[in-house]
């Protein structure tokens, strides 16, 4: 599961990087194809024109350039990436990410034997003739080789991706899917296997279903109108919540409500579900990349077409995952709202960490699975208030789980993220919240680096199953 996830991270963390080239894609494609907003050939022609040697070279490039640790990987991966795409052959994205990795992984070995057998004063010109010469090889393997196989095997995905689509069974994918996110997979999910195998579906269909599996905001928009509507407290952070995953297309906020109660993920696969079912039933889809799951640039991507069903399917799946919550959330006991069972409350009594304000703490980092969602939010509030307090001399940032800074004074983040850092970080560091969108929790931040003493309490597995 560690080799899984790293991989999977690897390859997100390329994706997201470049995330607005995708956008920039869907956004050329939505609005200058012929059944777009405004047709224009040649406006269009630049979507293609990037979509087919653009990405990819990007793409190539930075595989190579990380896996490496050095430009000159960077370099190899283009050069072997060039020879695929000047075939007439359909390596993709996922033919450049694989390429550019292997030829990265490639250079850092070549590299090693320049340094351990060059002399001094010939390094650099043996270095660069080696990337040139290696280079000239793997562009012609690529060409010769590695393009006429990647074309095969993306084939054969692509027309099983078009088999399920054509045959409603992606509808299926939402039992991955769903749960896949509220244990914080969500992005290995969207950035590294949905939006790449939904590029391709758009060059053939001019749109793809399957940048919806993910980034549609229906279910988790139904659990948390549930959540507002049977709850007799933390109304105001579920309408926050709402507000961030619909509008904001921060779907994370959700999660800790979810996994606080296990069964609210039945309604969160049946709402993705027969969205999914909707749009195939309409034959809806958006026409690029969308991260975040934002309504509005859900619809702006849709197209004039395909609005109105992709719309639709939103609601649907709001609707019937509101509708399945609702019910679980009303077979809990009144007694559950606010007591605790008394043969109960010495196992869920909530551990609590002392917290005081010294004079060390002068950067707060927020993290979250990928650092540009929940966590950035977070950061973003957190900043606001500390200026309105007049600390705002304290550096208040957002990160990856996987590059955290090593100057860091005090973390925030979710007990589920905790379990993602390395081990060796004192507890004392760690301010653990249950949620990025309750007032409560920035105003304890506030008043910690105001100089007040203050306790974190972290809620146990037993005591969270019975709040809302």
């Amino acid at each position: 599961m560690k080799l899984l996830r790293k991989t999977g991270k690897f390859y997100t963390d390329i994706i997201i990087s470049n995330i607005g080239i995708f956008i920039f894609i869907g956004i050329l494609s939505s609005v200058f194809q012929s059944r777009g907003w405004i047709p224009n050939e040649e406006m269009y022609a630049v979507s293609q024109l990037t979509y087919k040697y653009l990405l990819p070279s990007l793409l190539a490039y930075e595989a190579g350039k990380r896996s490496s640790g050095t430009t000159g990987g960077g370099a190899l991966g283009l050069m072997t990436a060039a020879g695929v795409l000047a075939g007439e052959n359909d390596g993709g994205i996922l033919g450049a990410l694989l390429l550019g990795t292997l030829a990265g992984i490639l250079w850092k070995k070549e590299e090693r034997i320049f340094e351990r057998n060059a002399s001094p004063g010939l390094q650099m010109l043996t270095r660069n003739l080696g990337l040139a010469f290696t280079g000239l090889a793997a562009a012609f393997v690529g060409y010769g080789l590695f393009g006429p196989a990647l074309s095969c095997v993306e084939n054969v995905l692509y027309r099983g991706v078009d088999c399920l689509t054509g045959r409603g069974l992606t509808a299926f994918l939402c039992v991955i899917i769903e749960p896949a996110k509220v244990f914080f997979l969500n992005n290995i999910m969207n950035h590294g296997i949905l939006i790449p195998l939904g590029m391709n579906q758009v060059q053939e269909a001019g749109e793809s279903v399957l940048f919806l599996l993910e980034a549609n905001p229906g279910p988790g928009l139904g659990v948390l109108l549930a959540l507002l509507w049977a709850g007799k407290r933390k109304r105001g952070e579920y309408l926050a919540a709402a507000v961030a995953e619909t509008a904001g297309g921060l779907h994370e906020v959700y999660f800790p409500y979810v996994l606080s109660d296990l069964r609210l993920l039945l309604p969160l696969i049946a709402g993705g579900a027969a969205g999914t079912v909707c749009f195939g039933v309409w034959n809806a889809g958006v026409q690029g990349a969308v991260s975040p799951g934002s309504v509005f640039l859900i619809l702006l991507l849709s197209g004039r077409e395909n609005m109105a069903g992709v719309a639709g399917g939103i609601l649907v799946s709001a609707a019937v995952s509101f509708a399945i919550s609702l019910l679980i959330l009303k077979k809990r006991s009144p007694e559950a709202e606010n007591t605790v069972p008394e043969e109960k409350r010495e196992v869920m009594e909530p551990e609590k960490t002392e917290l005081k304000k010294t004079e060390s703490i002068q950067k707060i980092v927020f993290v979250c699975d990928a650092g540009v969602g929940s966590s950035a939010m977070g950061a973003a509030i957190l900043r606001r208030l500390l200026r309105q307090q007049g600390t705002g001399e304290i550096t208040v940032e957002a990160c990856a789980s996987d590059m955290l800074p090593d100057e860091t004074d005090l973390i925030v983040c979710q007990k589920e993220i905790r379990r993602l850092l390395p081990d060796g970080i004192p507890e004392e560091k760690f301010y653990l919240v249950e949620s990025f969108v309750d007032p409560a929790e920035y105003d304890k931040l506030v008043s910690l680096v105001s100089g007040e003493t203050l306790c974190n309490t972290i809620i146990p597995e037993q005591r969270r199953t019975e709040e809302e």
